[in-house]
């Protein structure tokens, strides 16, 4: 069946004056990604129809692709669209007469009278997605469908006599996937976002106004940031670090202090295989880490990984501490190297000390969570885990470890985190908490006076006499210089008490005990 093009088409369905469907429709920026996030019933299928009966007459006569989840969405959602009705306005067409458009079913492709034809594609087979060259593509509820599905769909907008490219996407967020990487606050500048909630949508409340009210009946809170406010949340379960938040963690004011050791945390999955850097100094609340960099390869290897902590530090003479996941010291039927001895091997090659701190067992992950959240914020508000922000967002090495902290979520009652087959995000959180959990465990360190005793031999035998007998006060002092020198540990202590003076035996002694 043919459908002859019409001189004249005028679609009576438009915009909500003042809303995002109005920013969406009107968007006509060459070779942008234009996405609308809705909540339930906003108007976003309609928004986004119109959007690509848009693109199909301005791109006419080159086709144009239309994905959707299911090829049963074409029937029951799109082509009701096309044919849905105006009732106060007798029974006026919103968009098409039944005669402007046909569908094919078996070739899924629609023709109409406007515009070129619009062919449609299911997201539940992305490798059937590849095709010829399209103006534009449109996606209906991407956060339903699989990102490979979305990215070969935006692959075939590449033909050469386009009029205007664009991608484009109307759905409801579906929780802490894909689409929430693409529209979160760092996105790329090509990447437009647009959103409309359920109260935009006046006349449906009009005529149903307990709409909300029912909807609020069904749902959880998180739940209804995405169904009413049309916003990405995570509906997934307990987020594993809710003490992070990104305006008060993520700061561009971090600096890396060539005074202090490097302390480097491995999670040795595949994919990715995930390096944190931090450093950590005394502060007027205790203790604070401060992540400077991290290295975050997919597919990659130790080798890799350690290759590029080299590669960016050198011989860094406060040297480097090493901390990770405790599986890692096994060695392979293939190799008589643990990934640890392949790291401390590379890095010793620098010239700088290193010193491992890797457990027989890991800690319990109730204990990992913990101790991260409690330097994220603990009960007294105490904040003392800071992460180095740089510009641009989307390539800042540290964006991949800000996700994983957002992102991770517990299984339902349980201290557990959650892994689905497949996901990226938990690893680099997991990095970060193996160290976390080894220097500032949650739980109270037992001590005893055997314990320290044992510090006073070993101090005693890398420092001068002092004077007096050590107490334990002498000995938490002493352990700071240690660590991070006379100089830093002076500047620290007279914020509280500009009187503070070290003793004799602890000037001048540089971080990592060297004078």
């Amino acid at each position: 069946m043919s459908i002859e093009p019409a001189e004249e088409l005028c679609l009576w369905w438009g915009p909500i004056p003042g809303t995002d469907q109005e920013g969406f429709l009107d968007d006509d920026t060459p070779g942008a990604t234009v996405i609308l996030q809705g909540g339930y019933a906003s108007g976003k299928t309609m928004t986004l129809t119109a959007k690509m009966l848009k693109l199909s007459t301005i791109n006419d006569p080159i086709p144009i692709v239309w994905t959707v989840p299911d090829w049963g969405h074409v029937e029951d959602t799109i082509l009701e669209t096309l044919k849905s009705t105006d009732d106060d306005n007798d029974g006026r067409p919103w968009f098409l007469e039944p005669g402007q458009f046909h569908h094919n079913e078996r070739k899924h492709r629609l023709e109409w009278v406007g515009g070129g034809p619009i062919l449609f594609a299911s997201a539940n087979n992305p490798d059937s997605i590849a095709g010829p060259n399209v103006a534009a593509a449109g996606t209906d509820e991407p956060g339903k469908i699989k990102h490979s599905a979305w990215r070969n769909t935006i692959a075939r907008v590449r033909h050469p006599f386009a009029k205007l490219r664009q991608m484009v996407a109307a759905g409801t967020p579906e929780g802490l996937n894909w689409l929430a990487d693409m529209v979160d606050d760092d996105r790329p500048d090509n990447v437009h976002v647009y959103r409309v909630t359920t109260e935009d949508n006046r006349e449906l409340l009009d005529k149903h106004p307990g709409y909300i009210e029912q909807v609020r009946a069904n749902a959880t809170a998180a739940e209804l940031e995405a169904y009413l406010a049309g916003k990405v949340t995570n509906m997934l379960g307990s987020l594993a670090y809710p003490m992070f938040d990104a305006r008060v963690h993520y700061r561009p004011d971090i600096v890396l202090d060539r005074r202090l050791p490097l302390r480097v945390c491995f999670d040795f999955n595949v994919d990715p295989l995930s390096c944190v850097i931090a450093q950590h100094a005394p502060a007027l609340n205790g203790h604070e880490v401060r992540v400077v960099a991290s290295v975050i390869k997919y597919g990659g290897t130790t080798t890799s990984v350690v290759e590029a902590v080299a590669e960016r530090f050198g011989c860094w003479m406060p040297g480097y501490d090493i901390y990770g996941d405790a599986t890692g010291a096994a060695r392979s039927v293939h190799s008589n190297e643990s990934n640890y001895d392949v790291i401390r091997k590379r890095l010793e090659r620098t010239g700088a000390p290193v010193r491992m701190h890797v457990p027989a067992a890991n800690p319990a992950v109730a204990l990992r969570l913990n101790s991260v959240n409690a330097m994220l914020r603990n009960a007294r508000g105490d904040v003392r885990l800071f992460i180095l922000r740089s510009e641009p967002r989307r390539t800042c090495p540290n964006r991949d470890l800000v996700r994983s902290l957002q992102r991770t979520t517990t299984k339902p009652g349980t201290k557990e985190i959650l892994k689905k087959p497949g996901e990226t995000d938990t690893h680099p959180g997991e990095a970060l908490g193996y160290y976390i959990a080894k220097e500032f465990p949650a739980q109270e360190p037992k001590s005893s006076v055997a314990v320290i005793r044992a510090g006073q031999k070993h101090l005693a035998s890398v420092l001068p006499k002092p004077d007096g007998p050590l107490d334990k006060q002498i000995l938490k002092v002493t352990e700071e210089v240690m660590r991070y020198g006379s100089d830093a540990v002076t500047a620290i202590r007279r914020v509280a008490d500009p009187t503070f003076r070290l003793p004799e035996h602890l000037l001048n002694v540089q971080p990592g005990g060297l004078r």
